[in-house]
């Protein structure tokens, strides 16, 4: 047993900037700026480059080839806080252009390939990272910065494990789809029809269960910009995932005579936002989220995830307010050796309070954890289960495999969401977007069955909710769901951020000094360090510092 990647942050050498609406007038008199700065003028001040808008990353406009359901659906344009978030580079770091040469994700990727455990990515140091970002925060028209990274958790090589004898479909069966379909045939309805789901993944590649192109979108790929679509390039190496999104895809809505998934006839949006679910891009994931939002998703699944962002944290609560029902990995852990496991807390974005959390439970109704295997993270933020491992996935070009981990939990919530979604679309036409929302939550959340040898006890944030710290709410029952209509006036979802409140949910603390621009980028950067010492600490890798020397002496850490 080996790891075979280093953990940690490599930093691409942008940070990304979040402007207030109106700078506090005092602070722009302490600055000596004028009312109106331009974003060339503020990087200027910090001693970093402008690159421009955040949106602007987005792709320019919709893939011509449309599917029968995107042809109808309405181009929402990112607004609002989105609008406020900019892009700068340090100086000689950073893409100076979308098109002079491969984003810095994609540099971080092809140094990772070969097999060994490589040395960091060259690249901006700590200290310099972090100290733009503190010049940032100085600036007064600046709420926000925090940098761009790829976050790099660590995997072993572990043996395949023998699988149980199941028939292809257990899971669908255990969480009554066979039943779910049959209202729909009741009703006159297909599955899914008239939903669009955005799926954020590794890609998609040819396989005789993926949709057929009147359901399947091909895509976008944020990660290789140069590509002209989310096809999956098929990388191999330890620590990428070949095929990962083609299985997950298949999971969610296949609709094939050898292999089904559950939203038959829902309609999928493909984004590529990494090449493996062990390193992840923070701006990647970020536009992944507003693009599937700007095409008119109506759900999201993502089975992968990593560092607390606020940038992660804008783009959910910018998704969630616009009607879309996000469903998030919890995220999966494995065994190090000499009783070492990798974090097994729950990842972001399946940690934010909009976001439903997806944790995995088995065939005999235990919880996801092995000693001698990959296993399911799990916690208090879970919200539900559904089955995993020993799950069928389809495997490129043409084959099929036993799969696991939360990824193969989450596209069936996901699928589910859009299940309900579809049946009761027509009494959903006047609710409002959050409203939409709540009511798809509400329905699978109440919906759930509490199975498995743990108790459940009431939320202390929501005593109505029963829930288990390794299950959330209980394991999905879509036929259930189905049977709950929607209702009006359920409340929202507390606003998810990332901020300093977070640090003492974790006991980490500060050192006692004034409120100001040099705690809140102190803040930021030990929410980091805090993410991420564990993952290091438990691989034990050699790495770059944590945190910077500044930070390191103001904490008066050894």
């Amino acid at each position: 047993m080996k790891a075979v990647m280093k953990p940690g942050v490599h930093y691409t050498g942008e940070i990304h900037v979040k402007l207030r609406e109106t700078a506090p007038v005092a602070r722009l008199a302490m600055a000596r700026a004028p009312r109106r700065r331009t974003l060339t003028a503020i990087a200027r001040s910090a001693g970093v480059r402008a690159v421009g808008s955040l949106v602007d990353a987005l792709p320019a406009q919709a893939h011509p080839h449309r599917t029968r359901l995107s042809a109808e659906l309405p181009h929402v344009k990112p607004g609002g806080e989105l609008s406020r978030w900019h892009t700068v580079s340090l100086p000689g770091g950073g893409a100076k252009s979308k098109r002079s040469r491969p984003p810095e994700p994609l540099r971080v990727a092809m140094s990772l390939r070969g097999g060994a455990a490589p040395a960091a990515p060259g690249g901006p140091s700590t200290e310099d990272v972090w100290g733009a970002v503190r010049a940032l925060m100085e600036q007064p028209e600046v709420e926000y910065a925090e940098p761009d990274a790829v976050m790099v958790h660590p995997t072993v090589e572990l043996p395949e494990p023998q699988g149980k004898n199941l028939p292809r479909d257990w899971h669908l069966r255990a969480i009554r789809v066979p039943q779910a379909w049959r209202l729909f045939e009741k009703a006159g309805q297909l599955p899914g029809e008239g939903i669009l789901i955005g799926h954020l993944d590794t890609g998609w590649t040819m396989h005789p269960a993926v949709p057929g192109p009147d359901r399947l979108m091909p895509g976008v790929d944020l990660w290789d910009r140069h590509r002209p679509d989310a096809r999956d390039p098929l990388e191999t190496g330890l620590g990428f995932s070949p095929g990962h999104g083609t299985a997950t895809l298949c999971l969610l809505a296949s609709n094939h005579d050898d292999y089904l998934g559950l939203a038959t006839h829902a309609s999928v949006l493909p984004v590529r936002v990494s090449p493996s679910v062990v390193h992840v891009a923070t701006h990647a994931m970020a536009l992944g989220i507003l693009h599937c939002v700007a095409q008119g998703a109506q759900v999201l699944s993502i089975s992968m995830g990593g560092l607390p962002s606020r940038l992660w944290a804008d783009a959910v609560n910018h998704a969630y307010e616009r009607g879309v029902v996000l469903c998030a990995a919890a995220g999966n852990h494995f065994p190090l050796g000499r009783s070492l496991r990798t974090p097994t807390s729950v990842v972001y974005p399946a940690r934010f309070n909009r976001v439903l959390a997806v944790a995995g439970i088995t065939h005999g109704l235990k919880r996801y954890r092995f000693n001698d295997r990959m296993s399911g993270n799990d916690g208090p933020e879970v919200d539900l289960c559904a089955p995993t491992p020993e799950v069928m996935w389809a495997s490129p070009p043409e084959g099929y495999r036993l799969g696991g981990g939360t990824s193969s939990a989450t596209p069936q919530v996901a699928g589910a969401a859009a299940l309900w979604l579809s049946y009761h679309r027509r009494a959903l036409e006047d609710f409002s977007p959050t409203e939409r929302v709540e009511a798809c939550r509400r329905a699978l959340l109440q919906s759930a069955d509490d199975v498995g040898p743990y108790p459940y006890h009431p939320r202390p944030e929501e005593p109505s909710r029963m829930h288990n710290e390794y299950f959330g709410d209980g394991r999905l029952n879509v036929e259930a769901a189905l049977r709950i209509k929607p209702i009006r006036g359920l409340q929202p979802q507390p606003r998810d951020d990332v901020s300093g409140s977070l640090l003492k949910l974790l006991g980490v603390g500060l050192p006692a000094a004034p409120a100001g621009p040099q705690v809140d980028a102190d803040q930021i950067e030990l929410l980091w360090a805090t993410h991420t010492a564990g993952v290091q600490q438990a691989a034990q890798a050699s790495s770059a510092p944590i945190v910077s020397e500044r930070l390191r002496a103001r904490l008066e850490l050894p």
